[in-house]
């Protein structure tokens, strides 16, 4: 027995979607040339945490896994990359395939002990996870250790290149999070994340789309890695697995709207270029900011900026002279 089939949870409504984030990222690649230095650092970095929030929000947002793990994937990614670089003398674009490769792997065998595990037990889990990959990176020789690696510039895209490959990544984790909303598979992930044990006694095979969901975050975090990568050149464990990727991870996620489509993407904005960014100078203020925003959003907009923005707008449509009475 399957699960009712509701609303445009079609096979093919999310195409439009998927065109449209296609068009989009296509015209950032064309205008990569036209962008400064600065701005191309900038822009790497925004769609770097763009990856890794929507990330977080395919796992949390439509399986209901609330995870803390999203450092460790970002270093599986990184070094990966950077070893793949150094010590096998791959070229940079099949690094990037083993960054995804590696990814998926990681998450694979995560899911096996975590999986098991539900809730808060879950969340502290990927979190275990992650700082048992910090640890194991700062005293492993073979990934230099808390000195981490250097990427040779010569092996490396060139900023605009990596602006470029940033772009396709974001595009694809959009495209990714639009097909669940509009899929079939969507709709099972989020009858599992609304109530597990309904979801089962309908014939979901609970297991297999928490660890497809699973599955898929890792892989796309870790492909945010291998930017993170190249962008710092320098790859050390306190950088690229440190646990503000976790952590940025989740706020990004809540502040701009979980289960969305464009909701993290506010996140980001918000969170990153809003406030990190204009507060570089005062970090503590920033992370003060950022928890007060936190308390703000859980309290008064739980379903985060985008959800509570799309309301207003409805809101004033239907209070205006030409709306609905």
């Amino acid at each position: 027995m399957g699960v009712p089939e509701r609303g445009n949870h079609t096979s093919r409504g999310w195409l439009p979607k998927a065109a449209a984030l296609t068009g989009t990222g296509g015209a950032a690649v064309v205008l990569a040339s036209q962008l400064s230095e600065y701005q191309l650092d900038l822009g790497v970095t925004l769609l770097a945490y763009l990856v890794v929030a929507q990330a977080w929000t395919i796992l949390a947002g439509f399986s209901g896994q609330v995870s803390v793990g999203a450092a460790a994937f970002v270093g599986v990614g990184s070094y990966v990359t950077t070893l793949l670089v150094l010590q096998a003398g791959v070229a940079w674009p099949l690094a990037v395939l083993g960054a995804a490769a590696a990814g998926a792997i990681s998450a694979a065998v995560l899911a096996i002990p975590l999986l098991r595990l539900r809730g808060d037990y879950f969340a502290i889990g990927t979190l275990a996870a992650a700082l048992a990959l910090q640890a194991l990176l700062v005293n492993w020789a073979w990934t230099g250790g808390s000195s981490g690696l250097v990427l040779p510039l010569d092996r490396i895209p060139s900023r605009a290149g990596l602006f470029q490959v940033a772009v396709v990544l974001a595009v694809l984790a959009l495209a990714v999070t639009a097909w669940l909303q509009h899929s079939r598979f969507g709709l099972r992930l989020t009858a599992v994340r609304d109530h597990e044990l309904a979801a089962a006694g309908v014939g979901i095979a609970v297991t297999r789309y928490r660890l497809a969901a699973f599955l898929l975050s890792g892989t796309l975090t870790s492909l945010a890695g291998e930017v993170v990568a190249f962008q710092a050149v320098a790859v050390v464990p306190d950088g690229v697995a440190s646990l503000s990727w976790s952590l940025n991870a989740v706020l990004m996620a809540i502040v701009g709207g979980p289960a969305t489509l464009l909701g993290p993407a506010m996140g980001v904005t918000i969170v990153y270029y809003g406030l990190t960014k204009q507060l570089e100078s005062q970090q503590t203020a920033s992370l003060i900011i950022e928890g007060i925003l936190l308390i703000i959003i859980v309290r008064f907009a739980p379903e985060g900026v985008w959800h509570a923005w799309h309301a207003a707008v409805r809101s004033r449509q239907w209070s205006s002279p030409g709306g609905r009475a």
